[in-house]
């Protein structure tokens, strides 16, 4: 489960990457590197005479992955705006551009505009979840809380030699891998799976938009609603958002899981989770490990 999405600036170098025969071709013509995991997938944007695309790159034969995902994530559509997709290759997959400000920066938005925007978020998710998987569609990749607790594993793995604490942390993820096993069967709703602030759009005219879809899979509904309200703490913690900014996401956020039925306390399990995570993953980035510290603190 990736943590922060793509980049809003593109970038400047680019080490080459044989993984990726098509990035390169892609920057000879002219494209801008907008994020880049090597050996695994980038993201360029490319001015055409129709308007600005966004590419995906991956390795080659991994772009069908892509389109099934996006083909999980129809529910989605219709209570969110996505990206079209225009074409793809073996490697790639274009998208055209995606209207709206970003739910990362509340300084683009007036304090009634952050409001009216979360509140239009949080009712698009509940209609998401009050809907469900179409029934003519194939059986959904589920993402169980097995599942989550395996992702909480990986990332202990990846960090244990750069947590300040990692005895700590293990006895954390222990808990809470009881805690999350201990949820009784929820219902099995559409969800996005990585979905946070900066996967969010927002346009007075066109209402929210959702990038990114093709991680989507069938999950607790908790998991969107628990990551979601984790990457508030985040912001407020890194001093992106004020108290009364993450506060708003969190009401709303609390108000779609009362009116969807969704246990308040398989959000709280989730949302911990998503801390433990996050926590993890910037101890591995030395200038955030001051946020890495106070995440711990919170689970």
């Amino acid at each position: 489960m990736s943590i922060e999405p793509m980049n809003t600036e593109p970038m400047t170098t680019l080490i080459a990457d044989p993984a990726l025969p098509a990035l390169d071709e892609l920057m000879s013509i002219g494209a801008e590197l907008v994020s880049h995991k090597r050996g695994r997938r980038a993201v360029v944007r490319m001015q055409t005479g129709s308007g600005t695309q966004f590419i995906k790159v991956v390795r080659p034969g991994k772009a069908a992955k892509i389109l099934d995902g996006i083909r999980r994530a129809e529910p989605f559509n219709g209570p969110f705006r996505t990206p079209e997709v225009l074409q793809s290759t073996d490697s790639t997959v274009t998208f055209a551009e995606l209207t709206g400000l970003s739910l990362h920066s509340p300084e683009q938005l007036s304090q009634d505009q952050w409001v009216q925007a979360w509140t239009q978020v949080a009712a698009s998710l509940a209609q998401v979840i009050r809907t469900g998987r179409p029934q003519d569609q194939p059986a959904p990749l589920v993402h169980s809380a097995e599942a989550e607790v395996r992702v909480l594993r990986q990332w202990f793995q990846r960090s244990a030699e750069q947590l300040p604490q990692a005895a700590r942390t293990q006895q954390q993820l222990t808990k809470l891998a009881s805690q999350l096993e201990q949820i009784s069967t929820p219902r099995m709703s559409p969800t996005h799976r990585d979905l946070h602030d900066k996967q969010l759009l927002w346009s007075a005219a066109a209402g929210p938009g959702l990038l990114d879809v093709d991680t989507a899979c069938a999950a607790d509904p908790a998991l969107d609603l628990g990551n979601l309200r984790a990457h508030a703490l985040l912001r407020r913690l890194q001093g992106l958002w004020s108290p009364a900014e993450a506060e708003t996401v969190q009401f709303c956020l609390d108000h779609c899981a009362e009116e969807t039925s969704v246990p308040r306390e398989s959000v709280a399990v989730y949302e911990r989770a998503a801390l433990l995570r996050l926590s993890m993953v910037y101890a591995l980035r030395p200038q955030h490990s001051t946020v890495a510290e106070e995440l711990t603190q919170l689970v």
